[in-house]
């Protein structure tokens, strides 16, 4: 018995990968060259989206995932919130961070907010504390309540800011939260056009597989976590109340939010818990151990929600659910999506096997050969930018996320559509680098191949490399080892506007007062010296502690001195070890006072 997980659109149930008989996920549909084509001459007379959807004068607000514990949570809600996430966003782009309470933060600053919490912030008027009463009445909180607060935050620093529009960026449950604040028009946000740019990344966007499973909901619930969250998460209650099927996108209010979606396909965690239990219920499909690939992202998006007539971007990460936020290829997708105006389309339109590395014998035939072919998207620019040399966009045969394919012949070609990367580049990129590998299977549980008692097992077809071009669309060909393909590459420039000023990694000024870090030199290769100015003398003289993160939020480094004599990092970790080249936050505290600045080191 052997499962194929194609990639390549059809008609079909909402959920097919649930069908015992047809095991597989699909990602969507690569646009056409025709639809390339046709999207040009609407992006060139589209002045219009050009002016809106300018990174300039757009806010960022981070909207976060599920937790065990927050409906339960007592303290504010809505209010601006201090989150290493939204700091390191902000510290990659090269935008301003919100300081919370600042009265007039810049149109493009970087902010975050909870959902949770039993208290309404300072800014609410008593309509705003009864507009939350009321749909907490009616819907028992949950989803429509988070979409409710998460809105008037919108609003709200939409109107400090003076920006013109907000971009959101969801992960995992936060990501429902902001389907239905988009599709449900809360607050007036889409239909108004104030929404530019939605990135979700690993979201439950179309609900999640655990939450749909009695079984499952009843063993959270005797660990003690049953809240309302995990219902609004159910297929169910998706398709009854947000909309039916749950994997379509149908509604005019998207067709003016530029979309863009991540998904994570390392299923390990656990023991690959979730897959062996979806195998159980034979529906099994790529995940990352808490959510379904195929729920991650919108499966059809009708003409009528599209914006310019494309459909929304997807990056896969050979990621777990929790380890995305450390993965520094994610983090530089999700910049180059929010800020830049260039689609990259890359499709392997077809493949020939010359050696099926199967025996093919009149009385022992173990054809057809299960193969797939995997793949890698680089960018060189990112890596001269950022010193960021991990994949932005990866296909492959862990987790059964690459597609399986079946050949009978030597020298046998397939025509198909698998995706290799579909995204947006920085705006002087001029090629990308792919890493193409083939595999034959023959134990692999996950795609349903058994033919040794070895597990896994593959056979390797062979590797290499190819550049694609990023300014002009072309089509090229491949081989290595005993298979090649043909590889169709598109461009589309949308006409947005661009940031106002180059990535700036110097340290913002702190709004709230004269006290600020300096950083000297900056950039730096060997050694960096940082400073505090403006503090008082008794301040400068108590001992301070500096903490040193990448921009996944992870702690590089931590030093004790004294603020006012300032610290060298010589660009080591804990342990010793050089840290590769990149972007680096540095939060210090000192008497009470949280300074925070930021630093590009150099190879």
């Amino acid at each position: 018995m052997s499962g194929a997980f194609d990639p390549v659109p059809a008609a079909r149930s909402p959920r097919p990968y649930r069908n015992p008989s047809r095991p597989e996920w699909r990602r969507p549909r690569a646009p056409s060259w025709a639809a390339p084509l046709l999207a040009a001459g609407l992006l060139a007379a589209s002045s219009a989206v050009s002016a809106a959807n300018d990174p300039s004068h757009t806010i960022t607000i981070w909207v976060h995932g599920f937790e065990a514990n927050g409906v339960d949570r007592h303290g504010v809600y809505g209010d601006d919130i201090v989150l290493g996430l939204a700091d390191s966003l902000a510290s990659l782009v090269g935008l301003p961070t919100l300081d919370p309470g600042e009265d007039s933060p810049p149109p493009n600053v970087v902010a975050a907010t909870t959902y949770y919490g039993d208290t309404p912030p300072a800014y609410y008027s008593a309509a705003d504390i009864a507009d939350v009463d009321r749909v907490t009445a009616q819907w028992g909180g949950g989803v429509p309540r988070y979409a409710l607060i998460v809105a008037k935050y919108a609003h709200h620093l939409l109107q400090r800011s003076g920006a013109q529009q907000v971009n959101f960026a969801s992960a995992s449950f936060g990501s429902l939260v902001a389907r239905w604040l988009i599709e449900k028009n809360v607050e007036g946000l889409a239909g108004e056009g104030k929404i530019a740019r939605w990135l979700s990344a690993e979201g439950v966007l179309c609900g999640n597989w655990a939450a749909s499973r009695d079984a499952t909901v009843d063993l959270l619930q005797a660990l003690g976590i049953t809240t309302i969250d995990l219902l609004h998460m159910s297929y169910g209650w998706i398709e009854a109340n947000l909309h039916s099927p749950g994997t379509e996108l149908d509604n005019p209010l998207l067709a003016g939010i530029l979309i863009g979606q991540m998904g994570s396909t390392d299923d390990s965690a656990h023991d690959a818990a979730l897959s062996v239990a979806m195998a159980g219920y034979r529906e099994f499909a790529p995940n990352d151990g808490v959510q379904a690939l195929p729920d991650a992202y919108f499966h059809t998006v009708t003409d009528s929600s599209r914006l310019l007539g494309m459909t929304p971007t997807l990056s896969l990460f050979h990621d777990g659910h929790l380890d995305l936020v450390g993965d520094r290829g994610a983090w530089a997708q999700l910049a180059s999506f929010l800020t830049q105006r260039r689609r990259v389309t890359v499709v392997m339109t077809s493949a020939q096997v010359f050696d099926l590395h199967e025996i093919a014998l009149p009385y022992w035939d173990w054809r057809p050969a299960e193969i797939v072919f995997e793949s890698r998207a680089y960018s060189p620019q990112v890596e001269a930018r950022w010193g960021i040399s991990e994949p932005l966009s990866t296909l492959e045969k862990e987790g059964a996320a690459a597609p399986l394919r079946r050949y009978w012949q030597p020298g046998e070609t397939q025509s198909f559509r698998q995706v290799v990367f579909d995204d947006f580049v920085l705006d002087d990129e001029t090629r990308l680098r792919l890493d193409l590998h083939a595999d034959e299977i023959d134990n692999d549980w996950r795609y349903g191949v058994f033919e040794t008692t070895e597990t896994p097992s593959y056979d390797a077809l062979g590797a290499g490399t190819i550049q694609v071009s990023t300014r002009t669309p072309g089509t090229y060909s491949f081989r290595a080892g005993d298979w090649g393909c043909v590889l169709q590459a598109g461009v589309v420039e949308y006409p947005f506007g661009t940031l106002a000023r180059p990535i700036d990694v110097r340290p913002p000024l702190p709004p709230a007062g004269p006290a600020r870090l300096t950083l000297q030199p900056n950039p730096f290769s060997a050694n960096v010296h940082i400073a505090a100015s403006g503090l008082t003398v008794a301040a400068a003289a108590r001992p301070a502690l500096l903490t040193i993160h990448d921009v996944s939020g992870r702690t590089v480094r931590r030093i004790r001195g004294d603020a006012g004599a300032g610290f060298v990092w010589d660009g080591r970790d804990s342990e010793g070890r050089p840290v590769p080249p990149g972007i680096y936050l540095y939060r210090l505290d000192a008497d009470g006072r949280t300074l925070c600045g930021r630093s590009l080191r150099l190879r």
